[in-house]
């Protein structure tokens, strides 16, 4: 028979694991809320909701190829984009030397500038002949999750000067 001093201790020690636990569940909520406060959009590093979420009103097979589409244009450009992020790592490190050469780095921009154009085209030619394969339902709803998504990362705003 098990002895009431040790069911007290057994109790005492469940009851302790167990306002651990609820502890640990609840602080882990509140942290999810807190975060999804501070970063509402889910996206890749710049904060902005990936390009295939446009594809959201379209049926599952077509969500789907749009992914696919997306996640190949991506992947050509893999090697684009680190060319540009390395020539403007390079760039701004360059702020420090002495003596330091504005013309250079001027030219080292224009062609990380250049990739980054190089890249969209492909992108966005990729998405043209997605949507040269859609039914024209399927292809309104595609050119409504753009224009969203576009709206949603600025760019139906008139240009700052």
């Amino acid at each position: 028979m098990i002895s009431t001093r040790t069911l007290t201790v057994a109790l005492i020690v469940s009851g302790a694991l167990n306002l651990f636990l609820v502890g640990g569940i609840a602080g882990a909520a509140f942290m999810r809320h807190r975060i999804k406060a501070e970063y509402p959009v889910v996206g890749a590093v710049t904060g902005r909701a990936p390009l295939w979420t446009a594809g959201r009103g379209l049926t599952v097979e077509h969500r789907q190829g749009l992914r696919a589409v997306v996640r190949e244009a991506n992947q050509a450009n893999r090697d684009a984009v680190r060319q540009a992020r390395s020539e403007r790592r390079a760039v701004w490190k360059s702020f420090a030397d002495e003596p330091f050469d504005a013309a250079a780095a001027s030219r080292r921009l224009a062609a990380a500038r250049e990739l980054d154009v190089q890249t969209r085209g492909r992108v966005d030619e990729a998405l043209v002949g997605y949507a040269a394969t859609l039914p024209a339902g399927e292809r309104a709803a595609l050119a409504d999750g753009l224009q969203r998504l576009q709206s949603a990362r600025g760019g139906d705003r008139p240009p700052r000067h």
